[in-house]
């Protein structure tokens, strides 16, 4: 240090770092890149090395045995955080953990007698454990003797259990079969109100001579429970329309779906924004009182959102919802849209009725300008609709709307106006509401219109969609078809809401939207009487939130089945789960050559 702090404190300050290094002799210079080069690279094996240590960790290797019987090993026999550094003294209690908390995994799965050897490799940076595993006679289920007493004994939930037990005789044992057994016995019990139920016999009995498993499960259900009093504690409706959400009366048996029902049933009225329920048993009068407190959402709602699709272009939503208008449940919502293509606005205002999380009259007014390729109208509606949840799951609309529409198609301009009664059935399952594997939605309607009663033309349309998904290799694939037909003197009469085109992001990728129909003797679209169009397609996650697809369209829209000629879209894509819900890309290819290649932006839940 000494050294490096020598000479004058008059130095000339001008002297730079660069001059100092080419003043210092050859010899010196040398001597500093060749240590400082040595520093570097020994800092970096340093780093290296440490960092090679920290992400060495023991391996396990095992040999022998199903791949569920490894999978299940490798879940009990736990070495990663043993250090490498293993000490000799540890060696010997490790290996035999290990083959003890192997031999369990095995008798898991009913595998008895098995033989399984281990030793230690040192010969890496860090050891393995080395595992073979001669696996012994696999024990089968014999006899299931599974008893009911009390009052559960005739309840029908009890029988069907029974009737589908999650462990069957000459089945291969699994002990998971035999607690989930146990499990759904003693839960079935508490969700059906036994509240005093126990279980007075649970075992397994194992004959090795025999290599069968017998079960022995009794359960004493003793009475069951009852609803008592309900109390409903909240000040957003009165209090006749609020108990219509309680979806069970005092005095019926206790069913714990019964009280999720209620939960869901009040947070999904849009009243409420926080529901809680307390229940506290009665065991002298075997009665369980229920006490629900609801807390109101605020009254006003606001939405302000973006998007973009090809068909429409870029586009902005505006909207505002008053949920309590007054205590007896009604609310609107209004809303405005605005893009290059479609813009409008429109409010609805919604009334429910004896059911009122299944069942409201929707009166709405709106109007809508739409300028595409191929026709531009402008259309006033207002409407009534009365809309019923089934008891099949099913959404029963009737409805009854009356619409003037001005159009232009093909440079002629005509006005209609329209009372049309309408009926729509529609329904959706699915296990994800944004990314679904498994699911479905199907929608069908038919509508009309008399001229003799407020309207310009007779017609009667019916059309039809459908749309699913599964599992498939990894992936899923999604396929669609929809379809309609309509009755009328002449197509010319009818307004661009009721004609069919084809095309388009949600349509026919490869071509444009609306862009497919018949077409008059200049060539243009002017759209037909009917539409038939299907999609199937295959997207695969290859990470979290991005996937690659694959898809082929079919349709179009025709005048009569001699008319009618299938254009087709292939194409891939990605798919981007978004914060905003999914997004897609695609590039389609139509059959008729057209176009080499379209781009298709699109956004919205896949059902």
């Amino acid at each position: 240090m000494q050294l490096l702090f020598t000479g004058s404190s008059r130095a000339p300050t001008s002297l730079t770092r660069r001059q100092a290094w080419h003043r210092a002799p050859n010899r010196q210079r040398s001597a500093r890149f060749v240590v400082r080069c040595l520093g570097r690279l020994v800092g970096g094996l340093a780093l290296w090395t440490a960092a090679a240590m920290a992400q060495a960790e023991p391996v396990m290797q095992i040999s022998g045995g199903s791949p569920e019987a490894q999978e299940n090993i490798r879940a009990h026999v736990n070495i990663a955080s043993e250090p490498c550094e293993l000490p000799s003294w540890r060696e010997r209690a490790l290996l035999r953990t290990a083959r003890e908390r192997a031999d369990n995994a095995m008798r898991a799965l009913g595998y008895y007698r098995t033989e399984i050897t281990t030793e230690l490799d040192r010969s890496n940076s860090c050891w393995r454990l080395l595992m073979t595993v001669t696996p012994g006679q696999r024990i089968t289920v014999g006899e299931v003797d599974i008893r009911i007493t009390g009052e559960a004994e005739d309840d029908v939930a009890f029988r069907q259990l029974l009737r589908d037990p999650r462990i069957r005789e000459d089945e291969p044992l699994r002990h998971s079969d035999y607690e989930a057994m146990k499990t759904a016995l003693v839960r079935l019990a508490a969700d059906r109100g036994y509240l005093q139920s126990e279980l007075t016999e649970s075992r397994l009995e194992i004959d090795l001579d025999a290599g069968k498993a017998h079960v022995r499960l009794a359960l004493e259900s003793g009475p069951r429970y009852r609803f008592g009093a309900v109390t409903l504690d909240q000040s957003v409706l009165v209090e006749d329309l609020a108990v219509r959400f309680i979806p069970f009366n005092e005095g019926d048996y206790f069913e714990s779906r019964q009280l999720i029902g209620l939960q869901q049933s009040l947070s999904g009225s849009g009243y409420y924004g926080s529901v809680r329920i307390d229940t506290e048993p009665d065991h002298d009068t075997l009665r369980i009182p229920v006490e629900v407190t609801a807390t109101p959402r605020p009254r006003h709602g606001y939405l302000a959102g973006i998007g973009f699709s090809t068909d429409i272009g870029p586009r902005i939503r505006l909207g505002y919802e008053n949920r309590r208008v007054n205590d007896r449940g009604h609310r609107y919502n209004t809303e405005i849209e605005a893009s290059p293509v479609r813009s409008g606005a429109g409010i609805n205002y919604e009334i429910p009725l004896d059911d009122p999380n299944r069942e409201r009259i929707n009166l709405s007014s709106s109007y809508q300008r739409e300028d595409t390729s191929t026709s531009l109208s402008e259309r006033y509606r207002v409407g009534a609709a009365h809309l019923r949840e089934l008891s099949t799951g099913w959404i029963a609309t009737t409805s009854l709307e009356f619409e003037r529409e001005f159009f232009t198609i093909s440079g002629d301009r005509d006005r209609t106006d329209l009372l049309m009664p309408g009926f729509e059935l529609s329904r959706t399952r699915s296990n994800h509401p944004i990314y679904p594997t498994r699911g479905w939605t199907v929608s069908g309607k038919i509508r009309g219109a008399e001229d003799s009663v407020i309207s310009s033309v007779t017609f009667v349309q019916v059309r039809g969609r459908a749309k699913a998904v599964m599992p498939l290799l990894g992936g899923r694939v999604l396929t669609r078809i929809e379809g309609g037909a309509t009755e009328a003197d002449d197509v010319v009469e009818l307004p661009t809401s009721v004609r069919f085109f084809a095309g388009g992001d949600n349509s026919v990728r490869g071509y444009g939207y609306q862009r497919l129909g018949p077409r008059n003797n200049d060539g243009d679209v002017i759209g037909g009487r009917h539409l038939l169009a299907g999609s199937v397609e295959y997207d695969y996650l290859f990470l979290p939130s991005w996937a690659v697809a694959v898809f082929v369209d079919a349709g179009n829209a025709y005048d009569t089945l001699n008319d009618f000629e299938a254009l087709y879209g292939y194409g891939i894509g990605v798919r981007w789960r978004s914060p905003i819900g999914p997004i897609r890309i695609d590039v389609a290819r139509p059959s008729d050559g057209r176009d080499a290649f379209r781009l298709h932006v699109s956004m919205g839940p896949d059902l």
